[in-house]
């Protein structure tokens, strides 16, 4: 048996600092509070876990089934009902865009609207999601995430997605 412990940190700290009659004045925006989500299925856990650095060619896509195509580190197949956080990174060195979400059809609305939607992610940018109660993962009618290459130039990009199974 495992068990799977996760930590989700996905927050934006800044110094603000201005010089006002010879004296530094300061605004500071704290760090959020990380995500922690426990081992398990319910609100606030999870028990799956998958990372991969993938590679799309130029003006290529591909789908993702979060329900029987991935495999986890320990060569299980991955069989996820709720999607809890999703990690996609497109590399600095990356030549061209990546559009993520908009399967054709079965596909993973998650934290999108609706099944058409898409974020972008231009060389260089990350996009990170959670949730604690989790997105629903339907096998066969809402489980393909599309991940479509623009037409730089192959793409090597990383994607984590902490998932659970009921």
């Amino acid at each position: 048996m495992t068990s799977l412990n996760t930590i989700v940190r996905a927050s934006i700290a800044a110094v603000n600092k201005k010089t006002l009659d010879g004296r530094d004045v300061v605004d500071r925006m704290p760090d959020a509070a990380d995500v922690q989500l426990g081992s398990g299925t319910g609100y606030g856990k999870a028990d799956i876990a998958f990372k991969d650095k993938r590679t799309l060619s130029a003006s290529t896509s591909e789908n993702i089934d979060l329900a029987g195509s991935l495999s986890d580190a320990f060569g299980q197949t991955i069989t996820a009902a709720k999607v809890k956080a999703i990690l996609i990174e497109n590399p600095e060195a990356s030549t061209s865009n990546l559009s993520v979400g908009g399967a054709a059809s079965n596909a993973f609305v998650g934290p999108f609207a609706d099944a058409t939607d898409i974020i972008v992610l231009k060389p260089g940018d990350r996009f990170v999601a959670v949730s604690r109660t989790g997105w629903t993962v339907t096998a066969g009618t809402g489980d393909i995430l599309k991940v479509a290459n623009g037409a730089g130039g192959s793409v090597d990009y990383d994607i984590e997605l902490i998932m659970a199974s009921a």
